[in-house]
């Protein structure tokens, strides 16, 4: 059985529509099986107030606002018709992340028929159940999370939907090939043994870590693509150029039969750890992007607190709120603010205890 192989496109496109059909013809082109995007806007990513990001890659060194940052980077949804329609006349899969339940739906309304849901939504429990709902097929990562988290997300999932596959991967970009630690999969296929699981690869090497995860039983593989490495952008310069692209899908296919032949060789530096947790490398963008509770509005104490004042998004540089699950508590009870809550503060158990 042939891996599925995602082209990540993602935010690559660099705001032009013209990019976009660009990367599709080069996945499509080298044999891919979807071409993935990031659908979300900022204001149901991040807090107005999350901070700066500061990083460099191998040339430059870069500070920006980060709110201002991820609006540059949305996906006009004027766009999505054109895309998906691309998609089609190459012959390849429309896959997309999704941030907002109301993304998911217009995705779908839209004709997409998989969702993708990243690392950074895993404990993002509301969200999940509502893709599972959906009855479409999922795609679940579960980078920087422990093996409890990712647990957790499964079960919500399959008391709706069981067409999931996980996917195995780092949040360190780059990663570096002994922090890959591909041995995981095999963890999670023995944690869930009726369900497919893949790697979501973000080294900067073509096609190592690729490989490797077949030999352990991959059965989907992702990789970021770009047009030009030196392009202007965050994801360029670890990305795949169209003919480094068409040799990791050429050497994922070698992979596949050698794999049936039993002809493999485990190389133990990739391999690394089988154990499903937080890695120290994983650390900083945990704490940066895994979503937490936020005040939607400024909330006075004495205030009940509805879900409509609530917001989930991704902590960036503030403090973090509670966890995106206990929003139900504000949907099935009265529960009364404490103390004053101004808008995109945490909500935490301060706030209500």
């Amino acid at each position: 059985m042939e891996s599925y192989i995602i082209a990540e496109i993602g935010i690559n496109y660099n705001g032009l529509l013209e990019n976009c059909f660009k990367l599709i013809d080069v996945a499509a082109k080298a044999g891919c099986n979807a071409a993935k995007f990031q659908y979300f806007t900022a204001k149901g990513m991040y807090p107005k107030s999350a901070g700066k990001l500061d990083w460099k890659d191998a040339e430059k060194e870069y500070s920006y606002d980060i709110y201002e940052a991820a609006k540059t980077f949305e996906l006009p949804s004027d766009w999505i018709d054109d895309i998906i329609g691309h998609c089609q006349s190459r012959n390849i899969d429309f896959l997309s992340s999704v941030m907002e339940p109301c993304g998911v739906d217009y995705l779908i309304e839209m004709g997409m028929k998989r969702i993708k849901l990243s690392s950074y939504v895993l404990t993002n429990l509301p969200l999940v159940e509502h893709c599972a709902k959906t009855g479409l097929p999922i795609i679940l990562s579960t980078g920087g999370s422990t093996l409890s988290e990712v647990d957790d997300a499964v079960s919500n999932i399959l008391l709706y939907n069981n067409k999931l596959s996980l996917m195995h991967c780092s949040i360190k970009y780059p990663t570096v090939l002994q922090d890959c630690n591909v041995g995981v999969i095999e963890t999670l296929q023995s944690a869930y043994p009726d369900l497919a699981v893949g790697w979501s690869d973000h080294t900067s090497e073509v096609w190592e870590a690729p490989v490797q995860a077949v030999y352990v039983g991959a059965k989907l593989i992702e990789k970021h693509i770009t047009l030009d490495k030196k392009m202007e952008g965050p994801d360029h310069f670890f990305a795949l150029e169209p003919d480094e692209l068409k040799l990791m899908v050429e050497k994922i296919r070698q992979a596949e039969v050698d794999y049936a032949n039993g002809n493999v060789v485990i190389d133990k530096t990739i391999y690394g750890n089988t154990a499903k947790t937080v890695y120290p490398q994983e650390k900083y963008l945990r704490d940066f992007c895994f979503m937490k509770l936020y005040a939607a509005q400024d909330i006075k104490a004495g205030d009940v607190i509805t879900p409509y004042m609530v917001s989930v998004l991704r902590p960036g540089k503030k403090e973090h709120g509670l966890e995106p699950k206990y929003i139900k508590l504000f949907q099935n009870y009265r529960v009364t603010a404490k103390k004053d809550v101004n808008f995109e503060e945490p909500i935490t158990w301060e706030v209500i205890l």
